[in-house]
């Protein structure tokens, strides 16, 4: 998931440095693979993080939100084509949020392996904390003990 991101926005970037049509098929060639790629695994990304009850509404969910972009995004090269003069810009700007969406892809298992080693501690902390308590009131119980013994026997 997270190469099919960055190989979308790098593919995107370099659609204007096509100066041949054969870079271009390549180019398109590439980018379509690896949009395929992330749209199969799309659904089993949902499956994972919602279950099987609410599969069908997290991909129509995703796909609704894709669809902002892909709907607003074509005006927009539009202006930048109008004030430019080029759709250069465009390209370059569309490879922007995919590159960024794998950098925060790659991010999140060291953020959550933080979260884990922290959360560890934590218990590994309170256990220790929890059988300290447990010695001292042994131990108290221990000796309240001894000295009723003691006091029983010397009377």
């Amino acid at each position: 998931l997270v190469a099919s991101f960055f190989f979308i926005g790098l593919m995107s970037m370099m659609i204007p440095l096509c100066h041949v049509f054969g870079g271009l098929i390549a180019v398109c060639l590439f980018m379509g693979l690896f949009d395929g790629c992330f749209i199969c695994i799309m659904a089993p990304i949902a499956f994972e993080l919602v279950g099987a009850q609410d599969v069908s509404q997290a991909i129509g969910f995703l796909l609704g939100l894709m669809s902002i972009p892909m709907t607003v995004g074509p005006p927009i090269a539009g202006l930048l084509r109008d004030h430019l003069g080029t759709y250069d810009v465009a390209f370059y700007l569309a490879g922007v949020p995919p590159l960024i969406g794998g950098a925060i892809l790659c991010i999140i298992p060291w953020v959550h392996e933080r979260q884990k080693l922290k959360e560890r501690a934590k218990t590994v902390d309170g256990e220790t904390t929890e059988k300290m308590l447990e010695n001292e009131s042994t131990l108290v119980s221990d000796a309240a003990e001894k000295t009723v013994k003691e006091m029983e026997s010397g009377f």
